[in-house]
């Protein structure tokens, strides 16, 4: 059949001439309606393999701007014709795009380079869970057929791009858990056809956000983990009265929660913690009888818990922790029978756990700690709640037993009553909670044995029975616990020997059993467990040798066993401790050398082995330990000097060597340990100068110990650069020369430590106790207070001269200062009074001479004053603290003075018991001044009084008598 030469030839051009009618004439006359369909189909087929082509393309284009896609492995040009074939990717029947879903395909870039005008069918974008960055484009409004959007939890920043609201079928908007920020709402306009819209977790500000209250259709709202201000407003119930759920948890809002919240009757989910909330809970919530979830927690609500709350009987979650709830626990939330999750915790609580929570047959996580809670609790809840899988009665006032009902709950998984009044045993019932995970029962008076039955608790991992009354052995049964990750045990009455079969645990990582009093030895296979971190076994009668194994497992990091009864010498194989952080050894009975391999543990940041019987120098390659912090070798026999690289230890913070045979000087290698906090090298032999350096070099210096050795020289005065020193000790050297006044500007010894430590940001925590040493009463006393306590100056046992300067009165906030038994003369500064917190004060044995000052007697701290063995004179200061001084040997020795509590009373014409101080001279003065005016004012009016009252008359002449004595002291000064 013959149609035409070449009717679909681009060049004829005769073809293109051909009229609409002319084409008619000739398909009617040539009959081609037969063939009609094929020819459409083929147009149809090429437009639509175009139509692939050209989505593929935009994908393909996208696919090459991301960073290794290799989830879109399948996207490739070898099947770019069929892309509906890719992961991901699904298609419509006439082949074109219509979703694309690739939620968590570890997608890296950013959407630049998606051709979104491309995709015209896409109904579904689904990307959430990548790592998709850079901002969400402007053009993604190209997507007119999208219904759900989801960009979940990627890195998408910037604005978001107001054309969204152009999307106008888009019901879900997912585009939370990114750091999104606001967009212009003016140019945002509304979406009703959205239902879900999330924005959580992003960095939107400012008030409520307006267009979200034009999406009228919503039901899930979701603004939570933002920085929202403002308060809720109170129009929401009625612009969204379809509303099924509101989160705006983790926000600032503030003000109180709208009442009209109540007008949402959909509502089922209400998440508002986390903000600013007060007012308390309005009790008219009660009235959403669909809500079956209320989260109010981390506010300021306060007031009660609303009984009404009893009225919601689809409720299966309340969290309500950390409100400030001060009331009881409404009986009426018992009749929340779907309740499956309660946490009331961090409030102020009181009174006793309702019986009518028996009834909550389905609760499943039960979280009510730390509040004020007492009395017993329920065996019912035990037998009741089936489902019961998380316990928590933590810190509250609980009193009882613990009822044997608790092996009922037999899917209880975490078990917490620590810090309460529990009494009796441990019920061996707990031996049936086959799935129990944590078992937490510290700080309880439970006594009598830990039951056998606890080795039943095979998938336990964690097991807290410390500061209890528990007696007995550690059941050899523990070794059953083969789960077991963590035990603590410390503090209790148990004893007997540490079972070997608690070497047998494959899992665990912490043990600490301190102060229980259990003897024997460590077992010796417990340093081949590859996985333990932590061990304390301080403070109870452990002997006999360290393990030679005991870092077989390589895994150890903290090792305490102070204050027992070892012995031997440290194993060498403390040098495969590669990973140790902390060695406390102190106060037991090791000897020999301390080992070099200790070098070896170069993690170390805590080495104590102090109060052993160590011998020989401290080895050099303890230089190696750069992590060091705290260091302590006292108490031992150690000899030789300090070796110079202790210098290396850049970061030690605490230096403690005292009561050892060390000689030698200071090395100057210490000036590098610019971080030294506390440096003690008292009780040796060490010699020469006290270096320059220590002032310059260690400002962070706050104890400066280096008493009784052979130091000699003068104090340098570059100490007064300390400004953080509160401690210095120099006592029982050979020093020389006078107190420096510099010593004035030690600047934490005249704020005082309490000051001090409100004005700095120091987390150094200093576990140090000083001894302070007097001789009173012709023995010596010792006074012990930990560093937070101390601030002081002990110079004793010198040969300091000249005077006491002034300028330590500058010094407000000693706590004590001891310059007896030197060579000092002139008197006591007047100025003692500024020293209101004293508490000990010791210039005996000196050549001090002239009066007491009264000032002493205005230091009402004053518990310990030895002013014995000088040249002091006259009367001795009464009243204030003083009185209760009463022991005459403090002024022994001072042949001129009198008065209490000496037997030697005062003549008339030695000093009364009225000083005049500083300020006192100053107001009697005045008043002085003021007599001779006010004698012509009132002379007349006053004298005829005194002439017709007798008493009035004897008063005044006793007040003259008064002024004269005055008048005669000042004269005699």
């Amino acid at each position: 059949m013959y149609i035409s030469d070449a009717p679909f030839s681009r060049g004829n051009k005769a073809t293109k001439q051909i009229s609409l009618k002319s084409s008619i004439l000739v398909m009617e006359r040539v009959h081609i309606q037969p063939f009609l369909p094929p020819i459409l189909l083929f147009f149809s087929l090429s437009f639509l393999e175009a139509g692939a082509q050209s989505e593929a393309q935009a994908l393909l284009k996208w696919k090459s701007s991301l960073f290794q896609a290799d989830a879109l492995s399948s996207w490739s040009l070898a099947n770019s014709t069929s892309p509906c074939r890719w992961f991901g990717v699904r298609c419509n029947s006439a082949g074109s795009i219509v979703q694309l879903s690739l939620p968590n395909a570890k997608l890296n870039g950013t959407l630049d380079e998606f051709d979104f005008a491309s995709l015209p069918s896409l109904t579904k974008l689904d990307l959430n869970t990548n790592l998709l960055n850079g901002s969400i484009p402007s053009n993604i409004s190209a997507l007119s057929n999208l219904t759900s959007l989801d960009l979940t939890s990627n890195y998408l920043a910037g604005p978001i791009p107001y054309q969204l609201s152009n999307l106008r079928k888009v019901r879900h908007f997912d585009l939370g858990n990114n750091s999104l920020e606001n967009p212009d709402y003016t140019k945002f306009t509304p979406l009703p056809s959205v239902t879900n819209l999330s924005l959580y977790n992003n960095r939107l500000t400012g008030k409520f956000p307006p267009s979200v209250l034009n999406c009228t259709n919503l039901t899930y709202l979701d603004l939570s983990y933002n920085n929202l201000t403002g308060k809720i407003p109170d129009s929401l119930s009625t612009s969204l009265v379809y509303l099924e759920s509101l989160n705006l948890t983790d926000n600032f809002f503030e003000g109180v929660i709208p009442v009209s919240l109540a007008n949402l009757p959909r509502l089922q989910n209400l998440h508002l913690g986390l903000n600013n909330l007060t007012g308390g809970i309005p009790p008219i919530l009660g009235s959403i009888s669909s809500l079956r979830t209320l989260e109010l927690h981390n506010n300021s609500l306060g007031g009660p818990i609303p009984s009404s709350l009893g009225q919601l009987r689809m409720l299966e979650r309340i969290g309500i922790a950390a409100a400030a709830l001060n009331s009881t626990v409404p009986p009426e939330l018992g009749l929340c029978t779907n309740l499956t999750y309660l946490d009331l915790s961090l409030n102020q609580l009181t009174g006793g756990l309702p019986q009518s929570f028996s009834e909550l047959t389905k609760m499943s996580q039960f979280l009510i700690w730390s509040n004020s809670l007492s009395g017993e609790i329920s065996p019912d809840f035990f037998t009741n709640w089936t489902e019961l899988i998380f316990f928590d009665i933590s810190e509250n006032k609980f009193a009882g037993r613990i009822p044997l009902e608790i092996g009922w709950a037999t899917k209880l998984q975490n078990l917490w009553l620590r810090s309460n009044n529990l009494s009796g045993p441990i019920p061996s019932e707990i031996g049936r909670l086959a799935d129990l995970q944590l078992l937490e029962l510290s700080e309880n008076f439970l006594l009598g044995p830990i039951p056998r039955s606890i080795g039943n608790l095979t998938q336990l991992t964690y097991l807290a029975l410390s500061y209890n009354y528990l007696n007995g052995a550690i059941p050899a049964e523990i070794g059953n616990m083969t789960a077991l990750v963590k035990l603590y045990a410390g503090t209790n009455q148990l004893e007997g020997e540490l079972p070997a079969t608690i070497a047998q645990l494959p899992n665990l990582e912490f043990i600490s059993v301190f102060n229980i009093n259990l003897s024997g030895g460590i077992p010796r296979d417990l340093g081949q467990n590859g996985r333990l971190i932590r061990v304390n076994f301080s403070n109870n009668s452990l002997s006999g040798e360290l393990p030679p194994d005991l870092c077989k497992g390589f895994a150890l990091q903290h090792f305490t066993a102070d204050h027992n009864n070892f012995t031997g010498s440290l194993p060498a194989c403390l040098r495969n401790c590669s990973g140790l952080l902390q060695l406390r050894l102190g106060s037991n009975h090791f000897s020999g050398l301390i080992p070099s391999e200790l070098g070896d543990a170069t993690q170390l940041i805590y080495l104590d082995l102090s109060e052993n019987k160590f011998t020989g120098p401290i080895p050099t390659n303890l230089g190696n330990l750069a992590q060091l912090t705290f260091l302590d070798l006292s108490d031992n026999k150690l000899t030789g000097p300090l070796p110079t690289k202790l210098g290396n230890l850049a970061q030690l913070q605490t230096l403690l060597l005292s009561n050892n045979s060390l000689i030698g000087e200071i090395p100057s290698s210490l000036k590098n340990c610019k971080q030294l906090v506390v440096l003690d090298l008292g009780e040796n032999g060490i010699y020469g100068n006290i270096p320059e350096w220590l002032g310059e070099k260690l400002s962070s210096l706050r104890v400066l110990r280096l008493r009784s050795n052979m130091l000699s020289g003068s104090i340098p005065p570059q100490l007064s650069l300390l400004s953080s020193l509160q401690l210095l000790d120099l006592a029982h050297n050979n020093i020389s020369g006078s107190i420096p006044q510099s010593l004035a500007n030690l600047t934490a010894m005249a704020e005082g430590i309490q000051e001090r430590e409100k004005t700095t940001n120091s987390s150094y925590p200093i576990y140090y106790s000083y001894c302070i040493s007097i001789v009173w009463k012709g023995r010596e006393a010792v006074f012990q207070k930990t560093l937070s306590l101390v601030v002081g100056i002990d110079l004793s046992n010198n040969y300091l001269c000249h005077a006491i300067p002034t300028e330590l009165t500058n010094l407000s906030g000693l706590v004590f200062l001891n310059l007896s038994r030197n060579c000092l003369d002139g008197s006591i500064p007047e100025m003692i009074s500024n020293l209101k917190i004293l508490e000990i004060l010791d210039l005996s044995m000196n050549y001090l001479s002239g009066t007491i000052p009264l000032g002493i007697s205005y230091l009402t701290f004053l518990d310990c004053l030895n002013l014995s063995n000088n040249h002091l004179s006259g009367r001795i200061p009464s009243g204030n603290q003083l009185q209760t001084l009463d022991d005459p040997s403090i002024y022994s020795g001072n042949g001129e003075l009198c008065g209490f509590p000496l037997i030697k009373s005062c003549s008339s014409s030695q000093a009364s018991d009225v000083q005049l101080s500083a300020d006192d001279g100053d107001e009697k003065i005045w008043l002085y001044l003021s007599m001779g005016p006010g004698f012509v004012v009132g002379f007349w009016g006053f004298f005829g009084i005194l002439f017709f009252k007798r008493s009035l008359r004897l008063g005044y002449f006793r007040y003259i008598d008064d002024v004269y004595d005055s008048f005669s002291r000042i004269s005699m000064r």
